[in-house]
């Protein structure tokens, strides 16, 4: 018994020392891998740091004082990140007069060169005509070129270009100037209209107010190659007040000509405005209109404000019968109320009741009359409508009355020769 209890013990302490020594070299040997393993990665630290990055010409290295085994570290490149200025508060009418200063200063600063060509400029390569940004560019100025004209007619600077590939007339609007003094506090529109078909017209703002207002701005037109020599330009200024009210101070109108168009191709060009007062009254005298279409209550309203130029008496009375006609149809025929003299005034407001889908169709004759015993005699007719029936003025109102509804459109038409349509 005494000898198997001897056995018992010297195998568990045999046991136990076996098993601490297994214990010691698992310890020892995870000591050897971990020392390893960090005098690696310090290996490789250093090969790093040693490498250093090409250093630019434009930027001034910090060069590191330290030391690493012997061996000293190159220039690392640094950068100072850029400094922004604190501005201090100011207050609107500041910024006003700060956006008008440099206004000026950019009007001084744009220039052009001059050209042989009378009323047109040569664009060279900084003003790339067709861009739709041409408020990046700048175009050298000619004083004698940009110059106001003479008298009271206001100037309109812009540029056209073709481009056959795309079917695209790009129009790049660039100032006016000259304008009247009771418009130098209103803001200035420019709406642009392709006739005859095209009903929607763009608009234009000047960038600010003043005599000589700019734009630099450039819309674009999608017109075929073969109805090129059918179209005409239409540039119409107005002056907006306060009120919201629209004066039209004038308008330009450019006929698209294939030959003209190519010859343009890369000019500033500039046309005096055509203005009513200036336009001579027609042999039969003129008469001024208002029309107004309005498509949810299917209304036309027509107001017949004056005349002028007719050939009577002072004493003569005169009417204007306003007819509506689909195709060749009469529909609806009124009247106004008599007036009388060369100039008369009548200010009759007439309503006829027309569909939307009618607009292509209709057409309104203005006739002034002369009553007597025997009938009433015309003195001259003036037809509005679209292009089935109207070209010109005639269209161009008809066209401003669909693509307005809000507005009662104003004009001024020569009366034409008393014959049916």
């Amino acid at each position: 018994m005494t000898v198997l209890l001897e056995n018992y013990v010297v195998a568990a302490v045999a046991g136990g020392v076996s098993t601490g020594l297994l214990l010691l070299l698992l310890a020892v040997s995870a000591y050897l891998l971990w020392v390893r393993r960090r005098r690696r990665s310090q290996r490789q630290c250093q090969e790093m740091v040693s490498t250093a990055a090409a250093v630019p010409s434009c930027t001034s290295p910090l060069a590191l004082s330290t030391q690493t085994s012997g061996q000293s570290l190159r220039a690392i490149p640094f950068f100072l990140p850029p400094r922004f200025k604190s501005r201090p508060h100011v207050s609107l009418e500041e910024e006003e007069e700060e956006e008008e200063e440099e206004g000026v200063q950019e009007e001084e600063q744009w220039h052009v060169q001059q050209h042989s060509h009378r009323g047109s400029l040569t664009v060279g390569t900084a003003f790339p005509l067709g861009a739709l940004r041409p408020d990046l560019y700048r175009v050298p100025e000619e004083p004698s070129e940009w110059a106001p004209p003479a008298g009271s007619a206001v100037r309109l600077w812009f540029a056209v270009e073709y481009q056959q590939e795309r079917e695209q007339l790009v129009v790049s609007l660039l100032r006016a100037a000259n304008l009247p003094a009771r418009c130098h506090a209103n803001a200035t529109l420019v709406r642009l209209q392709l006739l005859p078909d095209d009903r929607r017209h763009r608009q234009a703002k000047a960038k600010r107010k003043g005599r000589d207002p700019k734009f630099n701005d450039s819309f674009v037109f999608q017109v075929s190659r073969g109805c090129v020599d059918e179209c005409t330009l239409s540039l119409s200024v107005l002056s907006v007040d306060r009120l919201k009210k629209h004066q039209l101070l004038g308008r330009v109108l450019f006929p698209l000509r294939w030959g003209e168009l190519s010859e343009a191709a890369g000019r500033v060009m500039w046309r005096d405005l055509e203005t009513e007062s200036g336009q001579p009254n027609s042999k039969h005298g003129d008469i001024q209109v208002s029309l107004n279409y309005n498509a949810q209550l299917q209304r036309l309203t027509v107001v017949v404000l004056r005349a002028r130029g007719l050939s009577l008496q002072a004493e003569a009375g005169v009417c204007v019968q306003v007819c509506l006609r689909l195709h060749t149809l009469v529909v609806r025929a009124k009247r106004t109320a008599l007036a009388t003299g060369s100039d008369p005034a009548f200010n009759d407001k007439l309503t006829f009741k027309l569909l939307p889908p009618q607009l292509d169709d209709a057409s309104l004759s203005l006739e002034v009359q002369r009553p007597s015993a025997v009938g009433p005699a015309s003195l001259g007719l003036v037809v509005l409508g679209p292009f089935m029936y109207a070209r010109g003025r005639e269209l161009e109102h008809w066209n401003d009355m669909v693509s307005k509804p809000q507005e009662l459109v104003k004009q001024w038409h020569g009366i034409g020769t008393a014959t049916t349509t």
